[in-house]
């Protein structure tokens, strides 16, 4: 697809993930709209191309995710592509951790995507076209401790993203979950300040379960173009392990 002057949203676009597709975006021609909470990264993004436009915008706020859209598709147009990448990654055991630190990671990565999701995805059904790339993640697979909280949140983007899937397989919009093992970003920064998994100390972890944020770009742009429903990126046993785990 020729992104020249088409338009792309992107939630948690002021740093890692959401940072990165908006750089690649953008040097494509795209008109590139993030959203975040964070300014300062919002400013350090923007900077990066006079093709990227900042929207301050809480995702946990339905109002103020339905009026920054608003103002984006005023702004620029309709959405042609749409990157859910806003989360946190806290970790931490389930005993250690209050109730509100648990129902604030659900707000954030889940009900956030859900907010963004349910405002721009009906559009594009109903114009039968764009793409819609959701983060999902393999801890929502793969039973972690110190990873309950964060887990269960991204086995809810996981299953909810499937069942988006299977609801509109006829449709011509382009749905796709992204399940990444650990990307070095300010995400995994999170786990790694908190109390995180201990297998992220282990050899298997650092060969297999983690990759680099260009190498999941890649990935998913590649899923993208085959028709893919679900991406993996990673190593390739990792991924054939996934497959057939799924």
């Amino acid at each position: 697809m020729d992104f020249k002057d088409k338009v792309v949203l992107i939630s948690g676009g002021a740093s890692g993930m959401g940072q990165l597709h908006a750089t690649q975006m953008a040097q494509q021609g795209a008109r590139v709209a993030i959203l975040d909470v964070n300014k300062e990264g919002l400013e350090e993004t923007a900077a990066r191309s006079k093709n990227i436009h900042t929207y301050y915008c809480d995702v946990t706020n339905i109002d103020l995710v339905r009026e920054v859209i608003r103002k984006v598709i005023a702004d620029l147009g309709p959405i042609d592509r749409l990157f859910n990448c806003a989360a946190i990654m806290p970790a931490g055991l389930l005993k250690d951790l209050t109730a509100e630190h648990i129902n604030k990671l659900m707000l954030i990565n889940y009900t956030g995507m859900v907010n963004i999701c349910q405002t721009v995805v009906p559009d594009m059904l109903k114009r039968n076209s764009g793409d819609v790339i959701i983060y999902g993640s393999t801890a929502g697979m793969l039973v972690t401790p110190k990873f309950g909280a964060y887990g269960a949140t991204k086995s809810a983007n996981n299953f909810y993203t499937k069942v988006l899937i299977e609801e509109n397989k006829k449709s011509k919009v382009r749905i796709l979950l992204v399940c990444p093992p650990a990307v070095n970003t300010p995400l995994l920064k999170q786990a790694e300040e908190t109390d995180q998994p201990d297998i992220f100390n282990t050899a298997f972890f650092k060969k297999y379960l983690t990759s680099s944020p260009e190498d999941v770009v890649n990935a998913v742009e590649k899923s993208i173009k085959r028709g893919k429903k679900v991406c993996y990126p990673g190593s390739a046993k990792i991924t054939s392990f996934l497959n057939r785990f799924m």
